[in-house]
């Protein structure tokens, strides 16, 4: 082979196997938390992250993920294997954020495994509070001359869950890992389908764009098994 075929072969070489900007340039910290694909900051390249995907840095310090019609909640955790972010409500009261309404539409997430718990306002004496080994105390909701608690809906049947001077708030679906904690003010966790890296993840591979235009995922590197 001439010289100048080997240098061309070298250079076709260089540029049609060079890592796809996903890999090389999109990872990036805020605060502790690494953020990469299907993830990315909304002051990187668009072809960072999958669409809807979007998180802001606040203060260099804090990854946030701003939902459409329920605001801001800051991202203690991101489980890249299993798909699941863990978020928190700023000012650590989780189920008010829920009361008044926690809406995923436009989102690409859904709750992890919820379960429908109903609210109740419970007055001053601490006997009044629902006995009820699954109902939860609501720390960051309740006062002085109150308690609000979380009970199981399909609990509510039993004659012994409720106190007479307790009252009904609402029902709304809480996430497994808010109504399972014991305090549920401190955050819950968010679950996605699409895109679908479990697998690539799970053989430490890197999943990103298989071109540069279109959602087609596909996997760089990692091991068979």
């Amino acid at each position: 082979m001439a010289l100048s075929e080997i240098v061309f072969f070298s250079i076709f070489l260089m540029f049609t196997l060079q890592p796809s900007t996903s890999v090389e340039v999109c990872p990036v910290l805020c605060g502790t938390q690494l953020i990469r694909f299907p993830f990315r900051l909304n002051t990187q390249p668009g072809r960072c992250g999958y669409p809807r995907f979007d998180l802001s840095c606040k203060n260099e310090a804090h990854a946030i993920l701003t939902l459409p019609f329920s605001g801001g909640f800051t991202v203690v955790n991101i489980d890249y294997i299993f798909q699941n972010i863990w978020i928190e409500d700023p000012d650590s009261c989780a189920p008010r954020r829920i009361l008044q309404g926690l809406n995923l539409a436009g989102t690409p997430f859904d709750l992890l495994e919820p379960r429908s718990y109903t609210f109740f306002n419970c007055s001053s004496a601490s006997s009044t509070v629902p006995k009820l080994a699954e109902a939860k105390l609501i720390s960051c909701l309740s006062g002085k001359d109150f308690s609000v608690v979380a009970i199981p809906t399909e609990r509510l049947d039993l004659p012994a869950s409720l106190s007479t001077s307790c009252s009904e708030m609402a029902k709304v679906l809480l996430p497994l890992s808010l109504s399972d904690w014991s305090d549920p003010g401190d955050g819950f966790i968010l679950t996605w389908n699409e895109p679908d890296c479990k697998l690539c993840e799970s053989r430490a591979g890197t999943c990103m764009f298989k071109n540069d235009t279109g959602t087609d995922v596909g996997c760089s590197g990692g091991f068979n098994d």
